[in-house]
């Protein structure tokens, strides 16, 4: 380090004296052990002042607390570098308050908090936190943490040389290009009005600099934002609170423009029409545009609407240009804004692992792991690791490249790598990390309420296991991209793709570094924090119930994780060449030498990238690792329908016009043709859906260049495997569930769901096929929830525990004889032999689980 550095706190009370330069040698591994030792032998001393800060409460009949003794002996780097921080920063606030010649006296403004003018190692601090702290392992909100050194950052103090009362600066920090920007290395000095005697804000050494000096940027002689442990955690104070300030005005101005988009926008018609009329793939949550930025009147929806009258409809899309155009230049400028701040960010954390590592980055203060995650900086952060937009991604590459820098800086270090593999406390609401500090803000914690135990604040997922679902993302498109590079004549579409697939390795890589210094570190994420969050309808809100929660919800949190781990993989699907497990290998035949349009071929890698982790449970999707328009899909039935535990088969053929065509969907699972499942799902294997053209619908019912094939897998799963398939059925009016002929309906349904598309799969001729590892998940987390169904359904439909191949020829649509002409469709499985003999499909059902049981799924035991 070129310049001054700090030397470690010791016993001595002298004044300080103005730093000297010191030697590039001296701060070799030597120099740095030698500081370290100087430090222990202070270990005594340290602990003594601590008593007698701790014995001035008791004349107040406050009881004391007690120093914890802890033994060096048998401590981990981790403990001991907190360990010695925690007594770096009691020395030196001890060395401090030694310089006092009187007490100074409080004061207060008429506006404001009490100004706070006793030295801040004069506050008490509990002898359970200063043990957890001590052991790294502080296990409340961060606040509560961060509360103990309050007084570092916005406490009064003596000038070293006249005694005058010296407050501490405040500021509003901007980002700018200088880095770091003067409008926070100005704020690291505290100058003394009275004798223009200044100082370091962290340690309060005299500094060189002048009373207006600005930081290295103005003045290349300043060295203030390296000289103590102190001055970094403030820098990084100062750099987060400019950030939250900027944050929250950001959110706000976002939130009132797109209040003002909504106004502006006319009223809409329902989008969607349920069963007794079947239309589906509309609604808000539906389309997904991936050609547009992040910014570009949002992720999910979009306008059908039409301008009627005279000029509405030109005046309309001229407005909405016109606001179009300003949302991009604002939210160019915020991420100028962003990019700023993570690199002044990075810049204040600890590099231990740096050619030039000092003290402070061997031995950080322990204040940097709750300033971290107290502010919004974490939030943000998730924020960026759930976009699964790729073009957003591009567009933004800035962001995100400086993204991954703040993440491989975070994990370099045992204090700060805790904010990325650590749940994270959810926020109620919050006026930002400054304004908390300086006590003219608060900051509410979310709650939820616990069985005899009142409530606890809520948590969210740690950051990292956001990370992995944005790097399965970025192997997806990895995955699918290679075809991209084989230089095609679109200049743009290739430029894409370059930038795409770099920024795409350059995510892998930093999980990869990320999880290699995780290793050095012996940290790890725990493994329960996905599977406590994976739950889509607990809003991120974990649901925990103590030691009498319901087994179920534990249930459906392991099956959520699983399906997540399990749902999406590039695979080959073929066999020597050939496709015969797949219904379209003759479309795939004749478009062998045919060549997709550049820009669709890119669209497409993109929508299978973002459904690597957009899935709902429940689906898994399979494409071939040569031809990405063969793609194999299986749906399981939802819990409370006919069709409830089993496991439907679809394959799918991406046409080369797609996505201005929508996709070929055709039902394996149909008792080798012998079995109509729905009124939209024939025996034959068609589908009859108005998303996939199959079904005459409204024109918004119908497929568009923006509908995307993962709204015709959750159209599939949550509008035509329902609890009243009866009702799908055009002319059967509204569902109504106490209908005899809906319970007549059901009741073969789920006989012929428990024979195909559950009974079926538990064959040992399934254990070395494409979805051997689903299956095996799916009825070993499931088994005790399908089996109670199954006994359940058979006291209404005793032909389960007597199934014979007569029930299934007799199963028509809607109960009616089916002709013989619909027999069709490939069935791999078994037959159930001669016509006259019967099965017990429960029997049948434990007798398949246990052949499950020795099946060896690699996958299973990731």
């Amino acid at each position: 380090m070129a310049g001054r550095k700090r030397k470690l706190a010791t016993s001595s009370d002298d004044q300080r004296q103005p730093k000297q330069p010191r030697h590039e040698e001296e701060d070799d591994l030597e120099a740095i052990l030698a500081r370290i030792r100087e430090q222990e032998e202070s270990e005594a001393l340290a602990r003594k002042l601590q008593d007698e800060w701790n014995d001035e409460p008791a004349q107040t009949g406050q009881s004391s607390a007690t120093v914890i003794d802890i033994d060096a002996q048998g401590e981990d780097d981790e403990a001991l570098a907190i360990r010695l921080s925690l007594e770096e920063a009691q020395a030196s606030q001890h060395a401090s308050s030694s310089r006092l010649s009187a007490p100074v006296a409080s004061s207060s403004t008429p506006n404001g908090p009490e100004r706070r003018t006793s030295i801040y190692p004069r506050k008490r601090v509990s002898k359970s936190l200063r043990a957890a702290d001590s052991a790294g392992q502080f296990d409340g909100p961060p606040d509560a943490s961060l509360s103990q050194f309050r007084d570092l950052f916005i406490a009064d103090r003596p000038c070293s040389k006249c005694g005058e009362a010296i407050t501490s600066p405040r500021g509003f920090v901007t980002f700018s290009a200088n880095n770091p920007p003067p409008s926070l290395t100005t704020l690291l000095h505290a100058s003394c009005d009275k004798c223009k005697t200044n100082h370091c804000r962290g340690c309060f050494s005299v500094l060189a600099c002048p009373v207006s000096c600005k930081g290295k940027t103005k003045n290349a002689n300043c060295v203030v934002d390296t000289c103590c442990a102190e001055i970094r955690a403030i820098a990084l104070f100062e750099a987060l609170g400019g950030f939250d300030r900027q944050y929250l005005g950001e959110r706000a101005n976002s939130e009132a423009r797109a209040r003002d988009a909504t106004s502006r926008q006319p009223k809409k018609a329902s989008q969607s029409v349920g069963p007794g009329g079947t239309g589906y793939g509309t609604g808000a949550g539906a389309p997904y545009d991936y050609d547009s930025g992040y910014y570009a009147g949002g992720q999910w929806g979009r306008g059908r609407g039409r301008g009627r009258g005279r000029g509405a409809g030109r005046a309309m899309a001229t407005r909405s240009n016109v606001n179009q155009e300003t949302s991009k230049s604002l939210a160019e400028h915020w991420d100028e804004v962003v990019v700023r701040a993570f690199t002044t960010i990075i810049s204040y954390l600890p590099s231990p692992y740096s050619e030039s590592a000092q003290v402070y980055d061997m031995l950080p203060h322990p204040s940097i792991q709750p300033l971290l995650s107290l502010s919004h900086l974490p939030g943000l952060l998730g924020t960026l690791l759930r976009n699964d937009s790729i073009n957003d991604w591009i567009s933004r590459s800035d962001v995100y490249y400086s993204m991954l820098a703040l993440l491989r800086r975070l994990a370099d270090c045992e204090i700060t790598v805790k904010v990325l593999i650590d749940e994270q406390w959810e926020k109620q609401k919050t006026t930002g990390i400054e304004e908390w500090m300086w006590q003219e803000g608060e900051i509410a914690w979310e709650t939820v309420k616990e069985k005899g135990t009142g409530s606890r604040i809520s948590r969210l997922p740690p950051l990292h296991a956001h990370f992995k679902k944005l790097t399965r993302q970025s192997e997806a498109f990895l995955a699918g991209a290679s075809q991209l590079m084989d230089g095609d004549e679109d200049a743009d579409v290739q430029e894409m793709a370059i930038k795409a697939t770099s920024l795409c390795g350059d995510i892998i890589a930093a999980r990869d570094d990320i999880d290699r210094a995780m290793k050095v570190l012996g940290k790890s994420d725990s493994p329960d924090a996905e599977e406590m969050h994976t739950d889509p309808t607990s809003n991120g809100v974990g649901n925990h119930k103590g030691k009498g929660r319901d087994p179920t919800v534990d249930m459906e949190k392991t099956y959520s994780r699983a399906c997540e781990r399990l749902a999406f993989k590039h695979v080959d699907l073929a066999v020597d060449g050939r496709y015969p497990q797949y219904n379209y290998a003759a479309s795939l035949q004749q478009t062998s030498s045919a060549t997709r349009n550049p820009k669709d071929r890119l669209h497409l890698v993109k929508e299978l990238a973002v459904m690597a982790t957009c899935l709902p449970p429940g689906v898994w999707v399979r494409v071939d690792e040569v031809r990405n328009d063969a793609i194999k899909i299986m749906i399981a039935g939802p819990e409370g329908t006919p069709y409830e535990g089993g496991l439907f088969e679809f394959d799918c053929f991406m046409p080369l016009e797609y996505p201005n065509k929508p996709p070929l969907v055709h039902l394996r699972t149909t008792g080798g043709g012998r079995v109509r499942f729905n009124p939209n799902l024939y025996a034959n294997g068609k589908v009859c859906l108005s998303l996939l053209g199959t079904w005459p619908g409204r024109p918004e019912e119908q497929w568009s260049p923006k509908s995307t094939l993962l709204q015709v897998l959750v159209s599939i799963q949550s509008m035509i495997l329902i609890d009243t398939p009866y009702f799908n059925e055009p002319g059967f009016g509204t569902a109504n569930p106490k209908n005899p002929q809906s319970i007549a309906y059901n009741n073969r349904t789920r006989l012929q769901t428990v024979r195909w598309a559950t009974v079926e799969w538990l064959k040992n001729e399934h254990r070395n096929g494409l979805w051997s590892d689903v299956i095996a998940s799916h009825f070993t987390i499931r088994h005790a929830a399908i089996r109670k169904t199954i006994q359940a359904w058979a006291v209404k439909q005793p032909a389960i525990r007597k199934y014979s191949l007569n029930t299934t020829r007799e199963t028509g649509v809607v109960g009616m004889p089916m002709p013989q002409g619909n027999l069709y469709g490939q069935h791999y499985g078994s037959s159930d032999g001669p016509a006259g003999e019967t099965m017990d499909l429960l029997a049948e059902f434990d007798r398949g689980f246990q052949r499950i049981q020795a099946w060896t799924i690699p996958e299973l035991h990731d």
